[in-house]
């Protein structure tokens, strides 16, 4: 494959007033407008918002009540400009520009003339044909126009009314502000030959884990007259497996191969492979290929005195029960394009060493990047995807209209198409919290959505179309109701529930151990308790704003939900002041959260395979949080609860 990577090139940045550009940015024109702000340096893969962050533009989002004076940026259009050098491409070659996410829609300009529109790509990979505007050989100056984002919905809300897919989370949750990224995320390239016009569908790995062999199949699309195909199986630089085939083919499969098998952590080592996959045309290499794989076998089986309609909860790989315990995964930023690779290895890791078996990507944010799969395919950390659907508080169900779903049905076979290949991927998921309503068998409990629904139903056929050896769940939390209350414990109603998340302003330990005592839930999927950020932390992020005591404008920005603050946590600070009383406050609440967190999860795990297992909602930080349910903070700093729960999950 020839390729060119465009984010190696230097790149400059203009704010625009909307449209403005097409004036002042025409060739045709010959306009004389000028861009309001800029040119600044911008680095791809990253935001906007980074770019103007280091130049000054904005204020640290991360420190105080900042974020609101940086949400004028969303009503701009941004041009982003680097020059083509000449030579970069071939005279009369093919020209694909190249892009994983662009988000979220706008224009791509080859020397000030608009030459393509793209849409819906903050989660869909564009592929764009510039062959007749660069396709000379010249040196040419190429353009992204990044036009304001989508009104979406944050936390509260319509699920029914989604309508653009973009992560919902960047439009305020109830553990971060509104702070609404445009850029480039992941890959940005030029492709400039007749690669371009071959593509992977699906990697596919079998394996017997009585026999210990394995085998590989790759699917391919593409338009190119293809002579033959190689498909190699590598264990390093050795070479286990390899087959050609000759002709047009849809698939290629490398059969019977000894392997050895990847485990979850805890149980084995993750071991992985690499499959190369090449296409030829006259003995010419047109296209190249890897993908990392692994071999291991999955099944489900149905937790012990389990009620017969309840979905299976005990997961066996290669044979092995195996307690699913873990953490609910969210974005590491809220301008989630500028995570970089050491802070995905700095969580990974701590999950890893925690015990972790699982991580579940919610789905109020998108498909996690290669770079975290590939952290988890190394860590054995097994990971449960959710397509881009979430709970609005207001309403809960998910969009049914045509245009809608078939927008969704883009995306998931997107989603499915990158990601399956890996061995971390157990299942998808159609999103989470979901509900038709409150119950009316079992009020005041949600009725949470099944595969009756048109969307949920549309997910798990394109699931079965491509990834069906894969599990499908319709949502998460599944089964009668959402919730598990004591006074329903012991009516078989438990299934997949979310809950408790803490118990509002006044912690109550006492209450706690009552409620676990006869827990009947098949899966814990979310289980909540907060406790404050260390309070050096809380006094750096208030930027000189009052963080005493918990009740005011910098605590409310983000922590209003999760700030305990009731009559028995006043009197453990009682009489104490400034910043004494916020350090007995932390102590006070981390330590109820690391008590609290313990005692759910060696509850359930003493309970397996009754239950099949626990999440805690959630893992980390990804805006500074005085106070939250996160055992991880935004820097990437455990609380007491990180090794209250290591000492329950590895005990």
């Amino acid at each position: 494959m020839s390729s060119h990577d465009l984010c190696a090139l230097s790149w400059s940045l203009e704010g625009w007033r909307p449209f403005s550009w097409m004036l002042g940015k025409s060739m045709e024109t010959g306009g004389v407008l000028t861009a309001d702000l800029g040119p600044y340096p911008v680095q791809w893969p990253g935001t906007v918002q980074k770019a103007l962050r280091e130049v000054g533009v904005l204020p640290d989002w991360q420190v105080g009540v900042n974020s609101r004076l940086c949400e004028w940026v969303e009503h701009r259009h941004w041009l982003a400009e680097t020059t083509i050098p000449a030579g970069w491409v071939s005279p009369g070659s093919p020209v694909v520009l190249a892009a994983e996410s662009l988000d979220y829609s706008g224009w791509i300009l080859v020397d000030c003339v608009r030459v393509a529109r793209f849409e819906c790509a903050a989660l869909l990979p564009q592929r764009i044909d510039l062959s007749g505007a660069l396709g000379d050989g010249l040196a040419h100056r190429l353009g992204i126009v990044f036009e304001e984002p989508p009104r979406e919905q944050g936390q509260i809300g319509f699920t029914s009314a989604s309508r653009h897919f973009k992560p919902r989370y960047n439009y305020s949750w109830d553990w971060c502000p509104r702070l609404v990224p445009i850029g480039v995320w992941g890959r940005l390239e030029l492709l400039t030959d007749d690669s371009a016009e071959v593509c992977v569908r699906r990697v596919e790995t079998a394996y017997d884990h009585e026999r210990k062999s394995g085998s590989v199949t790759v699917s391919f699309t593409g338009s190119v007259e293809v002579d033959s195909w190689q498909v190699r199986v590598l264990d390093g630089d050795s070479e286990i497996g390899c087959t050609e085939a000759f002709g047009a083919q849809s698939k290629v499969t490398v059969n019977q191969m000894e392997v050895e098998a990847w485990w979850p952590n805890g149980l084995g080592e993750a071991k992985t492979y690499t499959v190369e996959i090449t296409a030829f045309v006259e003995e010419r290499r047109v296209f190249r290929e890897t993908r990392r794989v692994g071999f291991r076998e999955i099944a489900w089986r149905a937790c012990e005195g389990a009620p017969a309609d309840a979905e299976p909860w005990i997961c066996i790989v290669n044979g092995t029960p195996v307690f699913l315990q873990g953490v609910n995964w969210t974005p590491l930023k809220t301008n989630y394009q500028d995570v970089s690779t050491a802070d995905y290895e700095k969580r990974i890791r701590l999950y890893k060493d925690m015990g972790c078996t699982l991580l579940r990507v919610w789905g109020g944010a998108m498909l996690e990047s290669e770079t975290f799969y590939e952290l988890c395919d190394e860590a054995g950390l097994l990971v449960w995807q959710e397509f881009p659907l979430s709970s609005s508080g207001v309403e809960n169900t998910p969009p049914d209209a045509t245009l809608v779903l078939d927008a969704m049905e883009a995306i998931a076979r997107s989603y499915v198409r990158r990601r399956a290949h890996h061995p971390s991927l157990l299942l998808w998921c159609g999103g989470n919290e979901l509900y038709y309503g409150v119950s009316e068998v079992h009020p005041p409990c949600q009725h949470p959505i099944d595969r009756e629904h048109p969307c949920i139903a549309l997910l798990e056929r394109i699931i079965s179309e491509e990834d069906p050896g894969r599990r499908f769940v319709s949502a998460s939390p599944s089964g009668p109701v959402d919730y598990a209350l004591v006074t329903n414990y012991g009516q078989e109603i438990h299934h997949d529930v979310h809950g408790p998340w803490g118990q509002g302003r006044e912690p109550d330990l006492d209450k706690w151990r009552e409620y676990w005592k006869e827990d009947d839930a098949l899966l814990r999927s979310e289980v909540g308790m907060p406790g404050a950020m260390d309070a050096v932390l809380i006094t750096k992020y208030a930027g000189g704003m009052d963080c005493w005591p918990p009740e005011g404008e910098f605590w409310m920005h983000t922590a209003a939900w999760w700030t305990q603050w009731g009559a028995s946590v006043k009197a453990v600070v009682a009489g104490l002041e400034g910043e004494a009383a916020l350090r007995a406050y932390v102590e006070y609440t981390q330590g109820i959260q690391a008590e609290a967190y313990a005692l759910a999860a060696r509850t359930c795990k003493a309970r397996f395979p009754r239950c099949g297992g626990f999440l805690l909602w959630m893992g980390h930080d990804c805006h500074p949080c005085p106070a939250n349910n996160s055992i991880i903070d935004v820097e990437g700093n455990p609380k007491p609860a990180w090794e209250a729960l290591r000492k329950a999950f590895c005990g």
